[in-house]
């Protein structure tokens, strides 16, 4: 009899099987992926050094879910593979109208999200839209930074949209291979599942989202993907504390990991692979108030620091010593910006000669924590830094402060000098030069509160420029400027690293520092 029951089981469960094997192929005329053959252990398993809050792309804002979204999601442009070039993405090609006001998409044909429905320029519109006023949430962090200078988007056909900016504005192109904001989403998805569209995220990207485990996500290959089937068919991640990254992918237990640019991660069975960042780390100096109102001792300030040494000390990496404002390979990028150097005896004789024999003490303010561009921590590098600057007879008193309450200080200004860094959103030199240094924002992100009427006419001259050689010679100019008035000490450019399984391959880094896997595969398979 129980011999019967068995077999009446095996027998009912062959055919819920088959049923769902039915309903899975039926289904996919409508909708191309569904969770099937899950496996208990994916091919790829990331670790993640922060957590995943979201995965709609309109509310995400960490890299962390940048990594899990450049795999499900597009924009109509992207980056290249290890490169800040742009290339055709969703949309096959571009123009823009001779006043930049006007840019035109033609989108790829024959793509479909992941629920089966097409893209189309109305999933264009719809993407834009829910990030600009009225429809915007309060959630949705990089809307206005992406699509602020958006006045209308036009439909003009299924397969060619139209955006209207209320002014030129170069850096237009760069935002929209953004990992945040401007890939392109379902209408239908979000329409479905409402609030908990960042649960349920839909794209036309390589993977799509099968499940999640332990609040991190399960991706499987997109088998209809326009790009081509990718080759490894399962992604998982792992939210891991940054020290404990390293250890499990050296025992295997990851295949990519996030690692701090200071471990000495060596392995048999791992690659480090390491590029520089799009981030800066600098010294901020209040221009608006003694001493620092005072250029000359600003001027002192940048002899006295040796950016080399910091720049050993925090990456092991004496290139990634900063002589501007803007990172490698960003637009107006050059070699041959120099800021001033001497050393601290010159620095010393600069401020004798201009009113200070005793020199001048000052006071620093820090985070005490790590950052992207400075993973030492505030707190070290502060110390570097008032040891370097005492040599030159700068006497620095150090106020550390916990991150939020940080900022706050920044913004009352409780000292002379500080230690910030930015991390580029848009990987356009606007996003540095109009950011930091334009007099316009210094209620806002000009922290140091430099004024310079022509700076401030050459960023505004190269954000409506179209001619990327005519934006990189305003930029230099600008920089030159820049550096005569020292308004800040750039220290040094940030650096990505990620460890890598020997026996993942393929994997191309973007100018984020994002691992590309639609390309990759496995050695062994």
């Amino acid at each position: 009899m129980r011999s019967k029951l068995y077999q009446i089981g095996f027998l009912l469960l062959f055919l819920a099987f088959f049923s769902a094997v039915v309903k899975y192929h039926w289904a996919s005329e409508t909708v191309i992926n569904q969770k099937v053959n899950l496996p208990e252990q994916p091919e790829v398993i990331y670790g993640l050094a922060e957590p995943i809050k979201t995965l709609d792309p309109a509310e995400a804002s960490n890299l962390a879910e940048a990594k899990v979204l450049v795999n499900i999601f597009e924009g109509l442009v992207r980056y290249k593979a290890n490169s800040t070039e742009i290339e055709p993405a969703l949309a096959t090609d571009w123009e823009i109208s001779p006043d930049g006001r006007s840019w035109v998409f033609h989108l790829r044909r024959g793509v479909v999200f992941h629920d089966g429905t097409k893209f189309n320029a109305q999933a264009v519109k719809f993407s834009v839209e829910r990030q600009l006023h009225p429809l915007k949430k309060d959630t949705m962090t990089y809307g206005s930074f992406t699509f602020g200078m958006v006045k209308s988007v036009e439909i003009l056909d299924d397969y060619t949209v139209k955006f209207n900016l209320n002014a030129p504005y170069s850096p237009f192109l760069r935002n929209l291979a953004m990992p945040w904001a401007a890939p392109i989403v379902s209408p239908g998805a979000v329409t479905k599942y409402g609030e908990e569209f960042y649960r349920h995220p839909v794209g036309t990207g390589p993977f799509y989202l099968a499940d999640w485990r332990n609040d991190t996500p399960v991706l499987l290959a997109n088998d209809h993907y326009w790009g081509g089937t990718p080759r490894i068919k399962s992604v998982g991640f792992a939210n891991l504390a940054p020290e404990d990254c390293a250890a499990a992918i050296k025992s295997g237990k990851i295949t990519l990991a996030d690692i701090n640019s200071q471990e000495n991660l060596t392995a048999k069975n791992i690659t480090v692979i390491s590029q520089p960042g799009i981030s800066l780390n600098y010294l901020g100096l209040f221009n608006n108030r003694p001493p620092f109102n005072n250029d000359k001792v600003r001027r002192a300030v940048c002899m006295a620091v040796d950016r080399q040494a910091i720049a050993e000390k925090l990456f092991a990496n004496r290139r990634l010593a900063a002589n501007s404002v803007l990172p490698p390979k960003v637009l107006g990028y050059s070699e041959n910006l120099k800021p001033y150097s001497g050393g601290p005896q010159k620095a010393r004789a600069l401020l004798s000669n201009y009113g200070y024999p005793d020199g001048v003490d000052i006071t620093l303010i820090t985070y005490d924590c790590q950052r992207p561009y400075n993973p030492l921590g505030g707190k070290e590098l502060a110390q570097i830094i008032k040891d370097q600057l005492a040599q030159a007879g700068i006497r620095v008193k150090i106020k550390a402060y916990a991150w939020h309450e940080f900022k706050t200080a920044l913004r009352n200004q409780s000292g002379d000098a500080f230690l910030f860094g930015w991390v580029g959103d848009n990987l356009d030199p606007d996003n540095f030069l109009y950011t930091l240094l334009s007099s316009s924002q210094i209620k806002q992100t000009n922290l140091t509160h430099y004024k310079n009427s022509e700076v401030d006419r050459l960023i505004s001259a190269a954000q409506k420029e179209l001619n990327e050689k005519t934006r990189e010679r305003l930029y230099f100019h600008a920089q030159q400027i820049i550096l005569q008035d020292t308004p800040a000490i750039f220290l040094n450019f940030g650096q990505n690293s990620v460890a890598i399984s020997n026996n993942l391959k393929g994997v191309g880094l973007n100018p984020y520092g994002l691992p590309l896997l639609a390309t990759a595969y496995i050695l062994n398979k």
